[in-house]
């Protein structure tokens, strides 16, 4: 599981990235991926931004590229790599 979660770290390193995308990557289910995101967060790899910054012109908070008020919308979830993160990610491609 070690290199699995290093692959994570990289590729949410890379960006632009989404998590249907690293479950695809990675040939794991979305259920799956968010068991290991869980794990990262906790031990201190990830910091989730749970309310991300509105987009150009939003007036609702929770924008994209197609405004609809936030209204069903699910507020999308953040990933970041925190210092701990980004060493383990950096260490992986040195070696």
């Amino acid at each position: 599981m070690a290199g699995t979660i290093v692959s994570i770290a990289r590729m949410i390193q890379s960006g632009s990235v989404t998590l249907s995308g690293i479950a695809d990557r990675m040939g794991i289910t979305r259920e799956q991926l968010a068991d290991r995101l869980f794990l990262m967060e906790r031990q201190g790899y990830l910091a989730r931004q749970k309310d991300p910054a509105p987009g150009p012109g939003c007036s609702c908070g929770y924008c994209c590229s197609s405004c609809s008020k936030g209204e069903g919308a699910p507020v999308p979830v953040l990933y970041t790599l925190t210092q701990k993160g980004e060493r383990l990610a950096q260490d992986a491609g040195s070696a």
